[in-house]
């Protein structure tokens, strides 16, 4: 009896944890589908795994402000997020570049580095004059922007950080977002007088872009997401 009942036991914790997995899979699948059909898939860009990784920049004299010549920097990426000292529903994902300067030939070094929501491509920069849709039905919460993507809309706000320590650039863009969202895509590559001209008559109070309307777009730069995928 002892058996047949541990049996029992058994079986029922197995189809428990099939329903378990079952609906797992269906959120798993949702959230595929969503990264399937957005923006990055259908242009193509790939997801560079977290580590480490090289990417072009530029190398400029600060003295002169002239550009010294591109050079392939080694650069580690860690992302991380967390639910700590943000509001309720919220969630801080954080990307920190480690930039390796120490074959720049002059003394500053040039290089973009930004977010962007991977499902509809729309940049996180932009001015804090827009945090409003559109059509005017939702306002955003100060700071914040709001993204479209059909039906669903959320809440996005970014801050970047950087320090020096040594040949060692440390750049760390923070993306405030929903718990549930999970488009936040990162950026780095080089960046140019030429580009930066072009960046400057941008005008970002005026409306969301997407990242290809902007100077900073292509194969050549590097792209990462928190899971790698």
């Amino acid at each position: 009896m002892m058996r047949r009942r541990s049996r029992r036991y058994q079986l029922c914790m197995m189809i428990v944890l099939a329903g378990v997995l079952l609906c797992a899979c269906g959120v798993d699948d949702t959230a595929q589908k969503k990264k399937e059909e957005g923006f990055s898939a259908k242009q193509g860009i790939a997801v560079t795994p977290q580590g480490d990784c090289q990417v072009e920049v530029g190398g400029f004299d600060s003295a002169s402000g002239e550009i010294t010549g591109d050079f392939m920097a080694d650069v580690k990426v860690t992302i991380s997020e967390t639910t700590e000292d943000v509001a309720d529903g919220f969630k801080k994902v954080s990307a920190q570049f480690a930039i390796d300067a120490s074959n720049c030939t002059g003394d500053g070094i040039l290089f973009w580095c930004s977010a962007f929501d991977r499902y509809t491509g729309t940049s996180f920069e932009f001015d804090s004059a827009v945090n409003e849709q559109l059509d005017g039905e939702h306002t955003a919460q100060d700071g914040f922007v709001t993204i479209q993507n059909g039906d669903e809309s959320y809440d996005v706000s970014v801050e970047f950080m950087s320090e020096n320590e040594g040949y060692t650039v440390y750049k760390t863009i923070v993306v405030t977002c929903p718990v549930e969202y999970e488009g936040a895509m990162f950026q780095l590559g080089k960046d140019s007088l030429e580009q930066m001209t072009k960046n400057s008559v941008i005008d970002y109070a005026a409306r969301l872009y997407t990242i290809d309307e902007l100077p900073y777009y292509g194969d050549e730069y590097l792209y990462f997401t928190m899971t790698d995928d």
